[in-house]
């Protein structure tokens, strides 16, 4: 379905007609010309860096249907979300190796063993246009998320919600209503949860559970948070951010801190960087109030090294705070520099104004 064009940045190539050429393949897609069109904007968009949208110019070829470039755009898709979305990475090359030709078939095929050689286990099933459409905005919604942008987050997790695959909606509204949370949009965050919950899905419902239960902390109302609380234990909170949100509630708002410390070691180890770098930053803030500052130190590193904006700065100038205490102040100073090519702007502006006063900018 056609789809309105919300974001384009400014190509290497920089010309004005590129623009509008792609606007209008935008506007009409399913033409060989329009497809073949937002193909180059996309391995353009992938070229520079912009991954998230690359993946959405990618997701259009295959949702218009196209049968020779389709299979190559869930390629490109498949090898730029691994990282990423493994969950999302498999359906697409699924797609690409059952329905791609010649090299695309092979390469899919190829990257779809290079996972199982690393201990990923790998998915059989066949993967259908609609599910690779709606895992990719998925996965690109987790970009955006990941670089703070949770304008293109909502909307990359509102268009999966309209997906008709079951899965991919449920895992959708949880995501757009953790995004609308985290933008501080808490109305429209309580109705997505709830359609979240009411989707029944065991996984993704417990996830909304979870971040509604938060908002209910927030107003006052815990009586009703707990009880949600124990609803999401009872669901698989593996692989998403309630394992994260579930560790703070319950160590900080109702005053279980070794549920609330085993829910983030959990998180921690959790495959998906920002979720793993979420999972110890709030495991250090908790050990490290709690008087273990060895493991606080080691856990604030692991997070910092994870690179990932929302936590890796935080915990990268909470770990320049702990070494400040015990007088190493070249370590104070490395970790500062970490925090200032890591964090969010916050975080990055603080690194520097510290790092100006320590006299170690360079």
């Amino acid at each position: 379905m056609p789809r309105k064009v919300s974001r384009i940045p400014t190509p290497r190539v920089g010309s004005g007609l590129f623009l509008l050429d792609l606007t209008v393949a935008a506007g009409e897609p399913g033409t060989a010309e329009s497809t073949e069109a937002i193909a180059r904007y996309a391995d353009e968009m992938l070229a520079v860096g912009n991954t998230a949208e690359a993946v959405d110019w990618y997701s259009r070829i295959i949702e218009d249907g196209a049968p020779e470039l389709g299979p190559q755009a869930a390629l490109q898709i498949g090898v730029a979300l691994a990282d990423d979305d493994s969950e999302a990475s498999q359906a697409v090359l699924r797609y690409a190796a059952e329905h791609g030709t010649g090299q695309v078939a092979e390469l899919a095929a190829r990257n779809l063993q290079v996972m199982a050689d690393h201990g990923i286990a790998v998915r059989t099933a066949p993967a259908t246009r609609e599910e690779v459409v709606g895992r990719a905005a998925l996965g690109r919604g987790r970009l955006w998320a990941a670089a703070n942008d949770l304008r293109g987050a909502i909307e990359a997790f509102d268009f999966a919600a309209g997906s008709p695959v079951a899965d991919v909606a449920a895992e959708a509204l949880a995501l757009w209503g953790s995004a609308l949370l985290m933008g501080g949009d808490q109305d429209a965050a309580v109705e997505v949860l709830n359609r979240a919950m009411a989707s029944g899905h065991r996984r993704f419902g417990a996830m909304a559970a979870v971040d509604l239960a938060m908002i209910l902390v927030n107003r006052g109302e815990h009586d009703r948070a707990s009880r949600l609380l124990r609803q999401a234990r009872d669901g698989d909170l593996a692989g998403t951010m309630a394992a994260v949100n579930l560790g703070v509630m319950l160590a900080r708002h109702l005053g279980d801190l070794d549920a609330g410390i085993t829910a983030l070691r959990t998180a921690a180890r959790d495959q998906v960087p920002l979720i793993a770098a979420g999972g110890l930053f709030n495991l250090a803030t908790l050990v490290e109030e709690n008087g273990d500052r060895a493991g606080a130190e080691q856990a604030y590193r692991d997070a910092a090294d994870l690179r990932q904006p929302m936590f890796s700065g935080k915990a990268a100038i909470n770990l320049a705070l702990l070494l400040s205490r015990r007088l190493d102040a070249e370590g104070e100073r490395a970790a500062y520099r970490l925090a200032a090519e890591v964090g969010d702007p916050d975080d990055q502006a603080q690194a520097r104004k510290m790092l100006l006063l320590l006299g170690g900018l360079v």
